[in-house]
């Protein structure tokens, strides 16, 4: 029992004495060891997240109506655009139809003087 502690111990002071020197040689050579995706992922997306909460609670203080004033301007607006939307695929259907009829018009006519 005593040389599989021993043996443990030993290991133990190899893996630590060849991690410190592993780190000593790159701090010597101005390197370090490479960092893992969660080490440098991570942190951006507290920042974004901080970041998100910032501006949303700058956008509360600072807007300048209460947020029920601003749902309705929202929605009247929305409702405006799809309105316009709406008349302005009509017309372009429309108009799309009369050159359709126009051009099998044009088409119908040649053919009955070509007879």
């Amino acid at each position: 029992m005593e040389w599989k502690s021993l043996l443990n111990d030993l290991n133990q002071n190899v893996s630590r004495k060849y991690d410190d020197s592993v780190h000593t040689l790159l701090d010597r050579m101005g390197l370090e060891q490479k960092r893992s995706t969660a080490e440098t992922v991570l942190p951006m997306l507290g920042i974004f997240g901080a970041g998100i909460a910032v501006g949303a609670a700058l956008g509360v203080l600072f807007a300048p109506k209460r947020g029920e004033v601003i749902r309705s301007d929202l929605r009247h607006s929305i409702e405006d655009l799809s309105r316009k939307g709406k008349m302005r695929a009509n017309e372009l259907v429309d108009r799309a139809q009369e050159e359709g009829n126009s051009r099998a018009t044009t088409s119908t006519g040649s053919e009955t003087s070509a007879n």
